[in-house]
């Protein structure tokens, strides 16, 4: 397999296994995904759309949905009144909880499928990786 046949293949893997295992209560991807990257001091909504890896106006939406089921609220930046800051809700909060647990309950699930001695090395490695794209999409923007 090719470098980038690899990748696509980790992608759809990794998405399937979000979807089955780490998704619940009717949430999207998307939602799993903007939900754990909400920080305890908020989020501009320019920021979130771009760790969601969509362009602003797929988070408006994406947020205004999200508002209705009462997960986030969207207040007026007091910095930069043209903005606004996206907060969890306490349902939220609960919601952001339970995808971390299940979150680090897959990931040991994932290394109890190594060898123990393999497992440090496989963390560096997943680091590295993670450093390189995050390397590439700060040259994007």
């Amino acid at each position: 397999m090719e470098f980038g046949e690899l990748l696509k293949a980790f992608l759809q893997d990794l998405q399937a296994i979000f979807r089955r295992q780490i998704t619940f209560q009717g949430l999207t991807l998307s939602q799993l995904l903007i939900l754990s990257s909400i920080p305890d001091t908020g989020i501009d909504m320019s920021s979130l759309a771009k760790v969601a890896g969509v362009d602003n106006s797929t988070m408006t939406r994406l947020a205004a949905t999200m508002i209705k089921k009462g997960w986030i609220i969207k207040i007026r930046d007091d910095m930069d009144r043209r903005s606004y800051l996206i907060y969890l809700t306490k349902h939220g909060e609960t919601l952001q909880l339970e995808i971390e647990n299940r979150i680090d309950k897959f990931g040991e699930a994932v290394a109890t499928q190594l060898p123990v001695e393999e497992r440090e090395e496989m963390k560096e490695v997943l680091s590295s990786f993670h450093w390189t794209l995050s390397k590439l999409i700060m040259k994007k923007h």
